[in-house]
């Protein structure tokens, strides 16, 4: 309106001017009160989108989440399986880790003793060998000497 020539004279002859200008100041402070209004609704609708996008990635995590950790109990289970069937094809299902060691330190201990043993009995052999071979050597005569008898 301020454009036009009507608006223009009463500009000119100050006319109206005070009325004007609070007029102009109310209608601008309501179109900038109607744009705020659309800018907070804008920001509350995407605010909501925000929560509902959360929701739903949160939902996305705990079902993968739910799926990985029934994955996991089966493998334990197969894993468990595995090793009772290993455990009793050891016959070692009924014996715990520390009944099982004291056998095995038994077991290590014999075969020791049986060790030493057959050590003994293989150096008193040796040793009467030896003696043989000295024996042998001592009445044994070689084949010049034998010829020479």
């Amino acid at each position: 309106m301020e454009n036009s020539p009507s608006g223009m004279v009463r500009f000119l002859t100050g006319a109206g001017s005070a009325a004007n200008l609070s007029e102009q100041a109310t209608a601008e402070s309501k179109i900038r009160t109607a744009e705020w209004e659309r800018q907070i609704e804008c920001l509350d609708q995407k605010e909501i989108e925000l929560h509902q996008t959360q929701l739903r990635l949160i939902r996305e995590q705990t079902a993968t989440f739910m799926r990985d950790l029934s994955s996991l109990r089966q493998e334990f289970s197969a894993v468990k399986q595995r090793q009772a069937a290993l455990e009793q094809s050891l016959g070692t299902s009924n014996g715990s880790v520390a009944e099982r060691l004291v056998a095995l330190e038994a077991f290590a201990g014999e075969y020791a003793r049986s060790h030493e043993g057959a050590l003994r009995e293989v150096r008193g052999l040796r040793d009467a060998h030896e003696r043989h071979e000295r024996a042998l050597k001592e009445t044994h005569a070689a084949m010049p000497e034998r010829m020479a008898y």
